[in-house]
């Protein structure tokens, strides 16, 4: 089961929490309210994901926070929802250890498949964030997807599964999930990333979704994530 901590404010997006996962048996809520009452918590629970809410007059204050609380919680994972954030303020935040950010326009799918995904250290962009992303500038696009230096060329040599696979990682899907959606066991889907990660020159799953990223926006095929 995983233990999903929601440090926001917002009245609306805590209820929305609540009717998204109350029939899911595999996810437990805890509140907090807001991120600084996290560290009055008790580090007795192991939360696998915290949630953080923040908007562009938030940020400074928000990074600071974040910064005390992965001290604090060594073992857990970030999302965060972010409300009118300038998409600048996305880089700083994946450097500072964010996984998932969806917007107040994502889906109750893509919120679910956002906590998934931080759960494992999985990157995800919600398709709403990554269509300011698609239309912002190459530089902007070079800085975000900086932390690997696989190309477009690299991408092109993917085979077409290899391809299909990691399009399904860079949603935020698992590898059980990923082997389901492509009708293969895991094991096949387990060869064929390792095969496009020797290809891109990445280390992991992060760093192979950015160079997806960075072929698909640079292929004009559309957001990132589940639209």
């Amino acid at each position: 089961m995983l233990n999903v901590l929601i440090a926001v404010e917002k009245p609306l997006w805590r209820k929305g929490f609540q009717a998204i996962f109350q029939d899911n048996e595999n996810v437990r809520l805890w509140y907090a309210g807001a991120i600084a009452a996290c560290s009055r918590r008790s580090t007795a629970v192991n939360y696998d994901v915290i949630v953080l809410c923040s908007n562009s007059s938030e940020k400074r204050p928000a990074l600071r926070s974040l910064s005390m609380l992965k001290k604090r919680y060594e073992v857990s994972s970030f999302m965060l929802m972010a409300q009118d954030l300038e998409v600048f303020s996305i880089i700083e935040f994946c450097r500072a250890g964010v996984f998932a950010f969806v917007d107040e326009h994502a889906t109750n799918d893509q919120i679910v498949t956002a906590v998934s995904a931080a759960s494992r250290n999985d990157l995800y962009i919600s398709s709403s964030i990554m269509d300011r992303l698609a239309s912002s500038n190459a530089s902007f696009l070079d800085d975000i997807l900086r932390n690997t230096e696989a190309t477009v060329s690299d991408v092109n040599k993917l085979s077409e599964r290899e391809l299909e696979a990691l399009k399904l990682v860079a949603r935020g899907m698992s590898n059980r999930a990923i082997a389901k959606e492509l009708f293969i066991s895991e094991k096949t889907v387990k060869n064929h990333l390792y095969s496009a990660y020797k290809k891109l020159g990445v280390r992991d799953r992060t760093q192979a979704a950015m160079a997806v990223v960075k072929g698909l926006l640079s292929w004009g095929n559309g957001p990132f994530g589940p639209t």
